[in-house]
């Protein structure tokens, strides 16, 4: 075996550890602020409320568990579920008035474009005045 054949298999080797090293040493990057305890403990909880309403759900769907039962039950995680969602966004500032605030010019935003009047046969904008659609050329006066 000659030299060159050796570092070239040897930088081969190099290059494919990195590669597959890679995702290894990005995860440990893109950590930007750890979780304390009460917060990755929130996280968990959540996580097994969700997991048992599904298996919950699954239960009551080949029939091992009862409807009185099941609606009992459901009722039971789906709040404890909606109670530990509700600390998780209020610790990670979901309550916000600014959050708030932009969801309901979002809102406002969308209802305004809903009022444009549009071209019932294709959909396109129109402006007042338009007497054919300037995308499909339909008369809308026959439309309206």
């Amino acid at each position: 075996m000659d030299l060159f054949s050796l570092f070239g298999s040897l930088a081969l080797l190099f290059g494919l550890m990195l590669y597959l090293g890679r995702p290894l040493l990005r995860e440990g990057q893109s950590r930007a602020a750890p979780m304390d305890d009460g917060t990755q403990q929130l996280y968990e909880r959540k996580e097994q409320l969700l997991g048992a309403i599904v298996e919950l759900e699954l239960d009551h769907e080949i029939g091992k568990v009862p409807e009185e039962d099941f609606q009992r039950l459901f009722n039971q995680l789906e709040s404890e579920a909606l109670a530990t969602i509700g600390k998780l966004d209020q610790l990670n500032g979901g309550g916000s008035s600014e959050l708030e605030s932009r969801i309901e010019a979002e809102v406002a935003a969308l209802r305004q474009s809903a009022a444009i009047p549009c071209c019932t046969k294709c959909g396109a904008p129109r402006r007042d005045g338009d007497q054919f659609c300037p995308q499909c050329g339909t008369a809308l006066a026959e439309l309206s």
